[in-house]
């Protein structure tokens, strides 16, 4: 998925309960073990434990740009070897998050060439062309509104979604996802007419969104270059800025001690790669030794 597979990253690790909430209702995060399996080289996108009603599972969620022949089937193995690893039961769901190409629907069968069935695997698709834009402007649902450019009809509704976008996340108090609204609907509305409109909603909510407005660079970068290069360049650098707060932000809920630490840090890492890097091994770390080693490694 490319660029899209570090979106997502940021939009879970950012907000995982959000996400969580939109899977199953009362139901509460406990924590992301997505590093821990890639050390058993299970290369899933999110994987985390849950709890509802007293019984802990594993809430399993693939992202798909487009259509894949084979995720059902690494669906499938990633659930099948979490499931042994940890010991208890895992929900999988695979997330379109555009339209295009043939999808596998569930269920995923593993059986005999003579058509002897051996496992049959179920799991949930979800397209977002096909989800109206109310469900992510529901309460506790805030972090997944930079998704809502890709919901059912919000591509002829461009204002009113990036309106909508801007308002719910700075109603939320969730500025820090900003920048990757921006980028998601720099993906969406991609004509000449798009970009300007999209710059003249940036201006009207100027005020409020002085701390994240490093992104409207990255859309005069992208109308004013007019080249797919300087777009990707300049969504990149949107990126980077993005993941250098998403570091902060954590450091300081987690390891506020360690907060001028953090900053320096994060000026000093140039990519979104070091940056998701440094996240990864921060939201892991115990103690405020292992914080400071993960914010220094790199």
């Amino acid at each position: 998925m490319g660029d899209w597979d570090d979106l997502t990253k940021i939009l879970i690790r950012a907000y995982p309960q959000d996400l969580v909430s939109l899977m199953f209702r009362d139901t509460h995060y406990i924590e992301n073990i997505t590093n821990e399996l890639k050390v058993r080289s299970i290369e899933a996108d999110f994987m985390c434990k849950v709890e509802r009603n007293d019984e802990e599972f594993i809430l399993h969620v693939e992202f798909q740009k487009s259509s894949d022949a084979t995720v059902g089937e690494r669906t499938w193995e990633y659930n099948c070897s979490t499931t042994m690893i940890e010991k208890l039961p895992v929900y999988s769901f695979v997330i379109y998050l555009t339209k295009g190409g043939v999808i596998d629907e569930p269920p995923f069968r593993k059986g005999l060439k003579g058509g002897e069935p051996i496992h049959t695997f179920h799991y949930q698709n979800i397209f977002l062309w096909e989800m109206p834009p109310e469900v992510l402007k529901q309460e506790g649902l805030e972090g997944l509104l930079p998704l809502l450019p890709l919901t059912k009809g919000a591509e002829s509704a461009r204002d009113t979604t990036v309106r909508d976008m801007i308002k719910g996340l700075r109603d939320a108090g969730k500025d820090d996802m900003l920048a990757l609204g921006y980028t998601v609907a720099g993906r969406i509305y991609k004509t000449e007419d798009d970009k300007q409109a999209i710059r003249r909603i940036m201006t009207m909510f100027e005020d409020t969104l002085e701390s994240s407005w490093y992104y409207q660079e990255v859309i005069e970068k992208g109308i004013n270059i007019g080249r797919q290069k300087g777009i990707e360049r300049g969504i990149e650098e949107g990126e980077v800025k993005a993941m250098r707060s998403m570091l902060i932000r954590v450091t300081q809920t987690h390891f506020p001690e360690l907060l001028p630490l953090a900053r320096h840090e994060a000026e000093q890492s140039a990519t979104v790669a070091k940056l998701n890097a440094k996240v990864d091994k921060l939201l892991l770390a115990k103690t405020a030794d292992e914080a400071r080693q993960a914010l220094q490694e790199g």
